[in-house]
């Protein structure tokens, strides 16, 4: 764990309510904004859970500024001793661990729960939100954010996901223990098998399923996990996946005995579901480690693990031909259609890195090929054009172009597990601030809307990078 968030921490502890904060891995990230251009002893401010907390800048050993409640700044002297003292102790309780399957290079990283996992309720989804005429079905995500919390959509950053309204989710429960999605035509195992299992013990079960009247069940590939995902998901509050439809449950506390990374779970994130598609790229840069991407219902990530690892995983059958295979056409005008969504994109990025406001900003203000319904993607449009048979940049370059192979690219969609984070997708390596490709190319993660990614070090027990100044890739119709 940073020196500087373990010392805020501990603060936070000492002298403030925060402790929920404190004792899940670091400040709220408004606290860092706050302080965005100011200077040690500066007044701040900023939202979080819904109140405003106002107080002063300091500087934690050994740099940066965040914005704490009145009078930490001021502690110093036994309270800074105090503090570093609880901060020292927290990383020798294992704030170090790996939130993944894999440990880290040089320890340190926050929590993958992390204070991030404070979540939102849903609005009513905005009534003049424009209709997408597209084949994926909407995200399901209706409420309208700004860069630390919920918003009116009237007046909140435009572009973003909730402004758009695509294809309603219309899962069809056949009533045998199967549900049927008319918009890919797959049908999907209903249940929530809740015995983890390693890849190919997964694989092996679902090829000798017989459900439904129906024996062709098999593992699904991360595109058809991902087409079933529902984006008002908030970890520890809400599944990212159609409760009312499929069965899925927050496991017990007996699912962290035997993972030596225990430290950075828990039960409330831990829902990562198997995919059958296998990683072309190095399983944290380690030759002949073969790995699959895997989704994570309960905390709304795509990552890669070992298929040979310790752990197993869950797993949710399909039947039905394979959905989610590109068909891309060059248009002639900087521009390329997929005819398997029905979707135009942006042939080449622009090149030029942004915060997510600039990013929603940039599509919304974008005109080419004669149009200027541009928009920045919602996560599942995003995520249909990854190709995953290629490891870096994992993106067919014969149809769409990228200024950078190891860029990484903003969707729309805000995360819930916290309102300051957007989702984005790795089509570079997604890697570690040790630069290596921990979650791999294609994988999805969330960083902070905006601010400086020097202040925060890295995210997670596997220490993810924190970039912040991401690409964008435009789509319309």
């Amino acid at each position: 764990m940073h020196r500087a968030v373990a010392l805020f921490c501990a603060l936070l502890i000492v002298g403030t309510g925060f402790a929920a904060h404190a004792q899940r891995g670091g400040p709220p990230p408004g606290a860092l904004a706050a302080c965005e251009g100011k200077k040690a002893g500066d007044s701040c401010a900023f939202e979080d859970r819904g109140r405003e907390i106002a107080g002063s800048c300091f500087v934690p050993p050994p740099g940066g500024l965040v914005c704490g409640p009145a009078g930490i700044g001021a502690r110093g002297g036994q309270g800074m001793r105090q503090g570093m003292g609880q901060g020292r102790g927290m990383q020798r309780q294992g704030m170090g661990m790996q939130g993944g399957r894999e440990p880290s290079q040089r320890g340190g990283g926050r929590p993958a729960a992390g204070f991030m996992g404070r979540g939102y309720s849903p609005n009513a989804p905005y009534a003049q939100a424009k209709r997408l005429s597209n084949r994926l079905t909407d995200t399901g995500q209706v409420t309208c954010f700004n860069t630390n919390g919920k918003d009116d959509c009237a007046s909140a950053l435009p572009g973003q996901d909730a402004h758009y309204a695509g294809r309603p989710q219309a899962f069809e429960d056949r009533g045998d223990g199967t549900v049927f999605d008319p918009a890919t035509g797959l049908t999907w195992q209903k249940v929530h098998n809740k015995k983890r299992l390693g890849f190919y013990s997964a694989r092996r079960t679902c090829g000798s399923l017989s459900l439904g009247g129906r024996t062709d069940w098999r593992l699904p590939t991360i595109k058809e996990l991902f087409s079933i995902t529902h984006w008002q998901g908030a970890t520890n509050r809400r599944p990212f996946l159609d409760g009312r439809v499929f069965d899925i449950e927050k496991p017990d506390a007996s699912i962290l005995q035997g993972d030596r990374f225990a430290a950075t779970h828990d039960p409330g994130m831990m829902g990562q579901t198997w995919s059958a598609t296998l990683y072309k790229g190095l399983h944290w840069d380690r030759p002949g480690v073969e790995a699959a991407f895997f989704f994570n219902f309960l905390d709304g990530r795509i990552k890669q693990a070992p298929t040979n690892g310790p752990m197993g995983l869950f797993y949710r059958c399909v039947a039905g031909a394979e959905w989610g295979r590109n068909h891309f056409s060059d248009n002639g005008d900087g521009t390329v259609s997929d005819g398997s969504t029905g979707l135009v994109w942006q042939q080449a990025d622009d090149g030029q890195t942004r915060d997510w406001p600039g990013a929603l900003k940039y599509c919304e203000g974008l005109t080419l090929a004669g149009k200027d319904d541009w928009r920045l993607p919602n996560v599942k449009e995003l995520q249909s054009i990854v190709d995953y048979s290629r490891p870096e940049p994992a993106i067919n370059r014969r149809f769409l172009k990228v200024a950078d192979p190891k860029g990484w690219f903003w969707s729309s969609t805000t995360h819930g597990e916290n309102p300051g984070f957007a989702n984005y997708v790795c089509f570079g390596e997604c890697i570690s601030v040790d630069d290596v490709d921990v979650h791999g190319a294609g994988a999805q993660r969330s960083d902070p809307k905006t601010g400086n990614p020097a202040r925060w070090g890295s995210m997670g027990g596997q220490r993810d990078q924190v970039r912040i100044m991401n690409y964008a890739r435009c789509v319309r119709k």
